[in-house]
C-alpha cells in the first residue's frame, strides 16, 4: 500500500492511527498528510479519517487496495468495513456501488441495508443470502458485520427464530465497533421477545 490512496484505505481499516504506525508504514507520505486537509483529522499523536465511512468513496480504495497478499487480518477487516460501508451508505441513500468482485457482495449487503432500513425482511435476507453466497464462492469467512445484519432480518423476520443464535456467532467474532453494536442490536430484539413471551 502506497501513496494517499493507501493510507486512506489503511485509515479506513484501522479507524485511527498512531503517528508512528504512520510513518513505518508511509514514510513518504508523512511530510504530506497535512495536504490532506479536510480528509484526515490529526488528534496529537492519532490520525483519524474526518469522513464517516461510505461506500462512495471507500469501494474505489478497496477495489484498488484490497489483495489477497495483505496479511489476513488486514483482509478479514477489509471485508468487515466494506460490509460497513454497504449498510451505512443504505442509510444515508446512496446509489447502489458498481463493480465486480467483492463489490458485488457489497452491493447484496447494500441493496439488503435498505430492505431491513425499511421492514423489509424478507427481501433483506434474500439480499444477505445472496452477498454471503458471493463471500463464499470466493472462500471467504463470514464476516461479523454479515453476520449481525443477517441476525437483525432474521429477528425482524421471525422474531425468536434463528437470529439469537447468528448474533451471538457474529459478537465472538466481532472485531469492529460497528459489528458489536450490530450484534447486540440484534441480541437485544431478542431479548424482547422472550420478554413478552414471558
Amino acid at each position: 500500500m502506497e501513496g494517499v490512496g493507501g493510507f486512506l484505505f489503511f485509515l479506513a481499516l484501522k479507524g485511527e492511527a498512531r503517528r508512528e504506525e504512520v510513518r513505518a508504514r508511509f514514510p513518504r507520505l508523512v511530510p504530506l498528510l497535512r495536504a490532506l486537509g479536510e480528509g484526515v483529522e490529526a488528534h496529537g499523536e492519532t490520525f483519524r479519517l474526518a469522513k464517516p465511512l461510505r461506500l462512495s468513496w471507500f469501494a474505489p480504495l478497496f477495489q484498488a487496495h484490497y489483495s489477497p497478499l495483505l496479511p489476513e487480518a488486514e483482509r478479514g477487516l477489509a471485508l468487515e468495513r466494506l460490509l460497513e460501508a454497504a449498510h451505512l451508505s443504505a442509510q444515508e441513500g446512496e446509489p447502489l456501488v458498481e463493480g465486480d468482485g467483492l463489490l458485488r457482495a457489497a452491493r447484496a449487503f447494500q441493496e439488503g441495508s435498505q430492505s431491513l432500513l425499511g421492514g423489509a425482511y424478507r427481501e433483506a435476507l434474500h439480499h444477505y443470502g445472496r452477498g454471503l453466497g458471493l463471500l463464499e464462492k470466493e472462500n471467504l469467512p463470514f464476516p461479523a458485520t454479515a453476520l449481525a445484519l443477517l441476525a437483525l432480518a432474521q429477528e425482524g423476520f421471525r422474531p425468536g427464530g434463528k437470529g439469537r443464535e447468528t448474533a451471538r456467532k457474529a459478537l465472538e467474532r466481532a472485531r469492529t465497533a460497528f459489528a458489536r453494536e450490530m450484534a447486540q442490536k440484534a441480541l437485544a430484539q431478542t431479548t424482547k421477545e422472550e420478554e413478552k413471551e414471558a
